[in-house]
Order: structure tokens, then C-alpha cells, then sequence
């Protein structure tokens, strides 16, 4: 039958139940110098099934490697087995976890390690090495990646099971430096909570995670982060529909003293506000954009970029171009559309999505249902269910009500209809 190398290890070592396996996860960890390293419980039941979404981090697959005696590679990777008994790569595994056993039985049982791992644990309280520190900072860089090109009840999923492991992490005694980093890891992962469940339309849930992520950034004393968490914040007010509190939580992320990312995005995003106001805030919306488009310039070359800690020109075009749209401007808000459609990548589909979704309103504004028809299709049409979930699925339903009544009756109008309600 088919099993994991994993699974045939773990269980040849007595280390299948998590607890055990923790026991001996976390021992290895320390002597390899990966000091409060360590995997979730959910995590490690998916690797004994071989489900492996994203790849370990390397501290963590050097760990599985001094444990199990294999490459994570093998060990994570699904091999076939037969009647006759294991494969000659897990009778491989198995030699190696036996040699580790045998130090067990050395002097006379006794179990002299204990004694200087209880030491060493007295003499390392508080601390974590830099590499783990670091990696916990490399998994808030690739999540910030993935935000803008997986779906978000995949990328929550993700992000559940690491936000556990690192409230683990935080709970044991640490030093103040090693905290305050953990802490700012903790207000991106949850900020980052905070935009999932905005993309999912979960005003509840958004509301919480932004909540906890204003008090993990206040708490890791970093103006730049509680910038980029507030302007999360925003985000979620605004597809919310509440713009004044959108535009309030705006002009707050904008008071850091130094060029970031949040301020960037508030000041796109309290334009966009204005313009949903109505056309009376033509005026408040063009200074916001020019503001947005100012704070680009000076921002370090190293926060331009599409991650979700970043902003870059195809992203205020993509607000610029929402912003013309709430005003009626469709001319100006078609031109800023199209470049910005050049711009993206094509994988960036929320994004893109939400373009072709203002350029069909501008559509049917300009009088041309079908044409509005036609472009909402072929923007909705190739997206999965998980991609339509959420803010996809709310501004489609409004393009249908930006429909004059009889075109809604059309047959490619409960088309879309019935195509954003298997979404509900």
C-alpha cells in the first residue's frame, strides 16, 4: 500500500502521537542551535499524511533530518511500499533512528543528557537563536507574497496553523529583544489575518483580527507596522462601506514621520473613500491621489514592490482608476484601468478581477449594458470559486444593480446571477 517515509519513521520511533514527537522535535532543535523552534500539531498531522502545501522552513527541515536520519525531501514525499514490508529508503531511515536510539543505553541507563539538556534549558530561558527569529520573519515575507495571488480560504488555512505555532512560541519566557520581534511577526501574520477575512467579506472576523493586530503592532513599538496594520484596517471600512471611518483610520496611518507602504495605501485608499462619498468630494479625492501618488515617489526602493507590504504604481492605478470610477469620471478611470491592467501580473487575480469589475460599472454608466454584460462575463467566467469568494462575489452583485431593470432580465444577466450565487 502507499504510505509516507514520514509516517513508516514516526511510528517505527514511537514519535506518531504529537506530544511525543514535540518531546523530540524540540531536543533536536536546541542541539542543532534552533533554540523555541518547533512544529503545530496540525501541522505535523498533515505531514504524516503527506500534505504539504508550502515547503518547511530550512531550520525546520535540518530538525527533521537529525531526527529521522533522511532529507526532508524524502521524508515528506510519498513512496510505495509492498506486501513484503518497507521500502529499502525506509529501512534506510529506520538504521539511522536506531543508531540515534542507542545513546539511551550508554553507562549504565543512566540518562546522563537529561541532566545537561535541564541544565542548558536554565541557561537558555528567554532565548531564541536569530536563525528561528529569522525565520519566523521569512514566513511573514512569503505570506505577504502569497496574499496577492492565492485564494483567501486557502491562504487562511496557512496562516491559522502558523499564527498557533507562534502564539506557542510566544507564550514561553523571552528576552525583551526577542519578544518585541516576535511581537511585529505577530502584527503582520495578524494584519495579514485581518485583509484574508476582508477578501472573504467576514466584517465580524475582520474587525477582530484588526483589533488584535493595532495591539501587537502599538506593542512591538514600530510606527512602520502600526502604519501598514491600520491601513489593513482601512481596507476593511471601505469595502464595508463605512468611508468616513475608512477616511478617519486614513488620516491616522498617514501621521508616521517616515515614507512606508501604510501611508502610501491610506493615502490611495482615503481617496477612493471621498470619491464613494459622491462627486461633491471630487476635490478631497484628486489631493488624496495626488498625496498617494507623492508618498510613491519617496518610498525605499525595497517596499516597491506587489507583496502585501508593498505598493508599487499598478496599485495606485488600481485605486485611482476605483477612485474616477465612484465619481463618474469613466474616461479617467478607463485610462487608469488600462495601464494598470498592462502592469499587473497576471497570477495578482483579486486585483485584476476588481479592475475588469470597475471598467464594466463604467460600462453600464456610459449607457452600454451589453457591453457591461459582456466584460463582467469575461472577467468572472475564468475565476475559480475560491478566487470569486468573498469581495469578488460583493462588487459583482453591485454590477448587477448598476444595471438599468430591463437588462437585468437578460439571459447573460442571471447568468452572472446564478454564477455569484454559488458563491453565497
Amino acid at each position: 500500500m502507499e504510505t509516507t517515509v514520514l509516517r513508516q519513521l514516526a511510528q517505527a520511533r514511537g514519535l506518531l502521537a504529537y506530544h511525543q514527537f514535540r518531546c523530540a522535535f524540540e531536543d533536536e532543535a536546541r542541539k542543532a542551535g534552533f533554540s523555541g523552534l518547533y512544529i503545530g500539531q496540525r501541522q505535523w498531522k498533515r505531514w504524516l499524511v503527506g500534505d504539504v502545501r508550502t515547503r518547511p522552513y530550512p531550520a525546520a527541515c535540518e530538525v527533521l533530518q537529525r531526527i529521522f536520519g533522511r532529507p526532508a525531501e524524502e521524508l515528506l514525499a510519498l513512496v510505495s511500499g509492498t506486501d513484503d514490508g518497507p521500502s529499502a529508503v525506509v529501512l534506510a531511515g529506520l538504521q539511522s533512528a536506531r543508531l540515534l536510539d542507542a545513546r539511551a543505553d550508554r553507562f549504565g541507563g543512566t540518562d546522563y543528557d537529561a541532566l545537561r539538556q535541564e541544565l542548558e534549558d536554565v541557561l537558555t530561558v528567554g532565548t531564541m537563536s536569530n536563525t528561528t527569529l529569522d525565520d519566523w520573519e521569512m514566513a511573514v515575507r512569503r505570506y505577504g507574497l502569497l496574499a496577492r495571488t492565492r485564494p483567501a480560504p486557502l491562504l487562511l488555512s496557512d496562516l491559522g496553523d502558523d499564527l498557533d505555532d507562534l502564539k506557542r512560541a510566544m507564550a514561553q519566557p523571552r528576552s525583551l529583544s526577542t519578544l518585541r520581534r516576535l511581537t511585529r511577526v505577530a502584527a503582520h501574520m495578524s494584519g495579514l489575518m485581518c485583509l484574508t477575512y476582508i477578501k472573504l467579506d467576514d466584517r465580524t472576523s475582520f474587525r477582530r483580527w484588526a483589533r488584535t493586530a493595532r495591539f501587537a503592532a502599538e506593542e512591538a513599538g514600530d510606527p512602520v507596522t502600526t502604519s501598514w496594520v491600520l491601513a489593513q484596517e482601512a481596507y476593511g471600512h471601505f469595502y464595508s462601506h463605512d468611508y468616513l471611518e475608512a477616511i478617519h483610520v486614513c488620516q491616522a496611518t498617514q501621521e508616521v514621520r517616515q515614507p512606508c507602504a501604510g501611508a502610501v495605501l491610506a493615502a490611495a485608499l482615503e481617496g477612493r473613500a471621498h470619491a464613494a462619498l459622491g462627486p461633491g468630494r471630487a476635490a478631497e479625492t484628486k489631493a488624496a491621489l495626488a498625496r498617494a501618488a507623492h508618498l510613491l515617489e519617496s518610498l525605499p526602493q525595497e517596499d516597491i514592490n506587489d507583496s502585501a507590504f508593498g505598493y508599487n504604481e499598478p496599485q495606485l492605478l488600481f485605486h485611482t482608476g476605483n477612485a474616477y470610477t465612484h465619481l463618474g469620471d469613466t474616461a479617467a478611470a478607463w485610462r487608469a484601468q488600462e495601464k494598470a491592467l498592462t502592469l499587473y501580473p497576471r497570477e495578482d487575480f483579486l486585483d485584476r478581477a476588481l479592475i475588469g469589475l470597475d471598467r464594466t460599472i463604467c460600462l453600464a454608466k456610459e449607457g452600454d449594458a451589453s457591453g457591461a454584460l459582456e466584460f463582467a462575463a469575461a472577467t468572472l467566467v475564468p475565476l475559480t470559486e475560491d478566487q470569486r469568494q468573498g469581495l469578488i462575489t460583493l462588487r459583482g452583485r453591485e454590477v448587477l444593480e448598476a444595471l438599468p431593470p430591463a437588462e437585468k432580465a437578460v439571459i447573460a444577466a442571471r447568468h452572472l446571477h446564478e454564477l455569484l450565487a454559488a458563491n453565497e
